[in-house]
């Protein structure tokens, strides 16, 4: 009996093509979901092989049926026997229609059914090698986007040589460098400032006065700009007060702003040589008021540099809250802090990756002469396998 292998971009198509070559009586001997397209390609479509014979004499009919794999014994102790795996269900083909008509070939379980069931068996990570076994769970552990992983594995899995699919550290490193890839990064975050108004914006306790310290000290000693602390911060009780112990131990000069016009005011008297550090109250994302006296306040400062302070200890759904309540705001850039104050990096991961503002600096601990870095995206990716702040 002569083979001869079809292949196309569905289970149908390739079905007919196996009918109008080998005739209605064709035996399907073997299918199956191979890919196509070049291997960098991570969201490439699949396409059907079948692998069918011209049957040997004439039959009005020839029915195919999946049959069940044989029986794979497993002698390992009853507490470690694992489940077995789910088969999908048998499926029948006609593929001899009647003589004279044009009706096409029939499935007992649809097409997109079969590719579904293909699909689910490819992405079980039982199929995995070891080492991408072991990272798969790491970032599920550390929540990440589970679509997100799945293309992770299968980029990994289909460009990776098979020496390196075998070492967990060399796979972990390329894993690392994809997911740096899916991040943006603040351009010249930590080299120059675009304005000489920088704005930092945040909910109540997210960081913003520490991480203006921090900023502070650093725009005066790297950069060597004269720093002005401009506290909006005047309602939070001790706000002021802990305003005035950080600018007496950097150095730099205190403003106090309490309505958007002394704010106008003190911008209007900058130098070039000037940097004005705008430490805004804390803002409740859920209240209208607030974000209408928010609002306000950075109308006076039109061409401002903002930044979103965001903690890493947050939860994802509160950090997406955060930053939709801030639409019509242009944010430059964004400063994730509390970084040492978690273990879990999967969620503030999520919201870089997803919410597209560029990441600006990462801050931790509450003094100002240190734990201030402009942001690396593979420092982030690498804090989800273990390289974590405060280690």
């Amino acid at each position: 009996m002569v083979t001869k292998t079809f292949k196309a971009d569905s289970t149908i198509q390739t079905l007919q093509l196996v009918q109008s070559e080998l005739g209605a009586d064709a035996i399907v001997v073997s299918m199956r979901e191979v890919p196509q397209g070049p291997l960098w390609n991570p969201w490439k479509k699949s396409a059907v092989e079948v692998v069918a014979a011209a049957s040997p004499q004439k039959q009005s009919t020839v029915e195919f049926v999946e049959e069940m794999p044989e029986i794979e014994w497993d002698f390992s102790p009853p507490n470690t026997k694992k489940a077995p795996a789910k088969l999908p269900p048998p499926l029948k083909l006609n593929l001899a229609p009647l003589a004279g008509s044009s009706a096409p070939i029939v499935a007992t379980r649809s097409a997109p059914e079969a590719e579904s069931a293909v699909g689910d068996a490819k992405r079980d990570d039982r199929y995995l090698p070891p080492a991408l076994k072991k990272i798969h769970e790491q970032l599920t552990r550390q929540g990440v986007e589970s679509s997100l992983i799945e293309g992770l594995m299968g980029v990994a899995f289909e460009t990776l040589s098979p020496s390196t699919l075998g070492d967990v550290e060399a796979c972990k490193k390329s894993i690392v460098q994809l997911m740096g890839a899916e991040l943006r990064v603040q351009k010249g975050a930590g080299t120059f400032v675009s304005s000489n108004v920088l704005c930092l914006v945040g909910a109540s306790g997210s960081g913003k006065t520490s991480s203006t310290a921090k900023l502070a000290l650093f725009f005066s000693q790297t950069l060597k700009k004269n720093v002005t602390w401009v506290c909006a911060d005047t309602v939070r009780t001790g706000a002021v007060a802990e305003s005035r112990a950080y600018t007496d131990a950097l150095g730099v000069t205190l403003k106090l702003v309490y309505t958007p016009q002394d704010l106008k005011e003190i911008l209007s008297a900058a130098q070039p040589n000037d940097l004005f550090l705008v430490d805004t109250p804390g803002y409740n994302p859920c209240s209208e008021s607030q974000m209408a006296e928010l609002g306000a306040l950075l109308s006076e400062m039109p061409t401002r540099v903002t930044c979103l302070v965001a903690p890493a200890t947050t939860k994802e759904a509160d950090l997406f809250q955060l930053s939709a309540s801030l639409g019509l705001v242009k944010l430059d850039g964004l400063i994730l802090t509390k970084l040492d104050e978690t273990h879990i990096f999967g969620g503030v991961y999520n919201f870089a990756r997803r919410n597209q503002v560029p990441l600006a600096y990462f801050a931790t601990g509450r003094e100002a002469a240190r734990h201030l870095e402009t942001a690396d995206p593979m420092r982030l990716a690498s804090a989800l396998f273990g390289r974590e702040w405060n280690k």
